[in-house]
């Protein structure tokens, strides 16, 4: 887990390119505590050197060069790279990488999960390895293979690859992009970094907001849609791509793995059971590669399904007791700290509870803000951090949590059960339709009804107040459209566009703030690929949204956990929290300047939205303070209400 960042110029090497490289790097230091790492390069003479930080481990401070003493020798590439070191906590991982024998190098986000693996089959081809961690498998891997060695992979991912004969710079992500590259092109330069703050400390040009992007999120709520970002000529790389771009500055894209939804394969048709025990496989043993570190590790654990299936596999295949953290929350209807407690009991597991603490997110809003770049989908972002935070005070440097089981096994109520019941009277299904009707796990018939009613009837143009909402001609954006398809339709464009991309990005700035690294299971590739050959039935069946994993989970969770009829998970209260922070956000938007939102118009309506459209309110709000942050370069430290100092929120139980 890592934070890594480059320029490569296209025509001529200048001097300046160390400077430039070491603010890029040095904006990602919360990244990478561990060890810092330069290279430059010259193509044309041949020239390289690998040069030092100050944050540089002894040994490597010892044996090369600073970086500070190297900016008036002209180079083309440069490449910065902060380590946090999960595997071989040696100089033996330290980046940037070089390989004489292939004349390859780079830097490399994230952890390679199937590094033994890997290193035993190019061992048999006779490949010789001299360190224990994964970077050095990952470019020998490239070195052996080529391109084909991504697809032998099971982990995550972010890496730049410099093959130094052809003078060709490589940029690829992991299939699902849990890892991020943003890039930003010119004339004659790529710009590359894991977070975009990195790539604004060296720019010359004034930010451009993507206007667009500011649209569809007050609207919809939608993010990073086709690997956009908020920001005018700054983009992600794709998930699973492959970016080439040579000396002439001639570019070659690629793709080296798609998501494929065949609902009608061959298990299709196979008996539920066996379907069960094969998804049981393939999750443990996803687990068990995750369990790989040489720090401390440990679980979070909500009590839910998904977070509780991967604390008890984790549980039966690791040979020491794991540590596990739940939220205690006051309010009885959100807390679920009961059922995490039943499980952590049931696997002898060390369990800590912490204390819901919601109410620290204005304590530090202008880092939060500044951390995560862009507008993000709810304070609760925070929240998690925040739990997090708390585990690594523990001690705890790798967290495995139940994050993607709703997207891959259908477990949101209002995006995929209502579609599968209209699937179902769409194609006459009328017994299956009446028996997940009636018998609906998390409502009765009479709630469901008017739910799914109100869900699918029309609404009032009112509910969305583009035209009166937006200042600045932003009105003018058509508004995406409303997906009225099938359930399996709305399972993949939730996968591969609207929703995990974004949970994904996320999620990864908000662990390396601290740091910490997470690992989700439930998105094993594999796992997730045999979830998208399974017919919805077997997703959403007897009134059971994610009926399969619960089944695959039956004989190892207590029933109280794997037939729960109410889901919780890691619950929010953004109504009353806004409520409660009513006159920080009047104050905030009253003195806004921010030239997408009308004004007037917000604070009129702020009390009736926050009580029936609390979402849309903190939409502006957080489009407000990424505004006042990134573009008008302001802070709201004055506007923090005083607060009392923060409680001590961990307890062994």
């Amino acid at each position: 887990m890592c934070g890594i960042s480059g320029i490569f110029f296209v025509d001529e090497p200048r001097p300046g390119m160390a400077s430039r490289i070491h603010r890029m790097t040095d904006t990602l230091r919360h990244r990478g505590p561990d060890d810092e790492g330069y290279c430059l390069v010259n193509s044309k003479t041949g020239a390289c050197r690998f040069a030092a930080g100050a944050e540089s481990v002894e040994e490597i401070r010892n044996a090369l060069p600073t970086i500070d003493g190297l900016d008036q020798e002209p180079y083309d590439l440069a490449l910065g790279h902060r380590r946090f070191a999960i595997l071989d906590l040696t100089a033996g991982g330290h980046q940037p990488y070089f390989d004489e024998r292939s004349n390859i190098g780079g830097v490399f986000n994230g952890l390679i999960y199937n590094y033994n693996e890997v290193k035993t089959e190019l061992e048999a081809e006779g490949v010789s390895f001299y360190t224990d961690c994964d970077t050095e498998v990952l470019f020998k891997a490239y070195a052996f293979w080529g391109e084909r060695c991504f697809a032998k992979f099971n982990g995550t991912w972010a890496v730049a690859i410099y093959d130094f004969n052809k003078r060709e710079l490589l940029l690829s992500r992991d299939r699902l992009g849990k890892k991020p590259i943003y890039v930003h092109r010119t004339r004659n330069a790529l710009y590359f970094a894991s977070e975009i703050k990195a790539i604004l400390r060296v720019l010359n040009t004034e930010v451009r907001v993507n206007e667009r992007a500011v649209f569809d999120y007050l609207i919809g709520g939608y993010r990073d849609l086709s690997n956009t970002t908020f920001y005018e000529d700054i983009e992600s790389l794709p998930p699973a791509s492959v970016l080439r771009i040579n000396a002439r500055g001639e570019t070659a894209s690629s793709k080296y793995w798609d998501l494929h939804s065949n609902r009608d394969s061959a298990l299709a048709s196979a008996a539920p059971g066996e379907v069960a025990k094969e998804l049981r496989r393939i999750l443990e043993d996803a687990v068990r590669i995750r369990l790989r570190a040489d720090v401390n590790l440990g679980i979070e654990l909500s009590g839910g399904l998904d977070s509780s299936s991967i604390a008890g596999l984790a549980s039966t295949v690791h040979p020491r007791q794991l540590s596990c953290f739940t939220v205690e929350y006051p309010q009885t209807k959100w807390n679920e700290e009961p059922y995490a407690r039943e499980v952590a009991m049931r696997f002898k597991m060390d369990y800590h509870v912490v204390r819901s603490p919601e109410r620290w997110f204005w304590n530090d809003v202008n880092e939060f803000v500044a951390l995560h770049e862009e507008p993000f989908h709810s304070p609760n972002l925070h929240t998690q951090q925040a739990v997090w935070r708390l585990m690594h005070d523990t001690g705890i440097r790798v967290i495995l949590y139940g994050a993607g089981g709703d997207e891959v096994f259908a477990g949101y109520r209002k995006e995929y059960f209502y579609r599968h019941l209209r699937d179902l009277l769409k194609r006459g299904q009328i017994a299956s339709f009446a028996k997940n009707f009636m018998n609906f796990s998390e409502l009765s018939a009479h709630e469901l009804l008017a739910k799914a009613w109100q869900q699918f009837m029309p609404k009032p143009n009112n509910t969305l107040p583009a035209h009166s909402l937006f200042t600045n001609g932003l009105a003018h954006f058509p508004m995406l459209a409303a997906n009225g398809g099938t359930a399996e339709a709305q399972l993949y464009m939730n996968m591969t566009e609207l929703k995990m991309p974004y949970w994904l990005l996320s999620n990864d700035k908000n662990s390396l703030a601290i740091p910490v690294e997470v690992r989700a299971p439930l998105l094993d590739y594999r796992l997730v690929e045999f979830a998208f050959q399974l017919p919805v039935g077997l997703l959403i069946r007897d009134g059971w949204l994610k009926w399969i994993l619960r089944k695959a989970m039956d004989d190892l969770l207590p029933p109280a956990i794997t037939w729960r009829r109410k889901k919780m998970g890691y619950p929010f209260p953004l109504q009353d929290w806004l409520w409660n922070s009513m006159r920080t956000i009047e104050t905030l938007l009253a003195e806004s300047e921010n030239p997408y939102l009308n004004r007037r118009y917000v604070c009129e309506n702020l009390q009736p939205w926050i009580a029936q459209q609390p979402d849309l309110v903190w939409r502006i709000l957080s489009l407000e303070l990424w505004h006042r942050c990134f573009i008008r370069k302001q802070k709201v430290a004055s506007l923090r209400p005083r607060a009392a100092s923060r409680p001590a929120t961990l307890r062994a139980a």
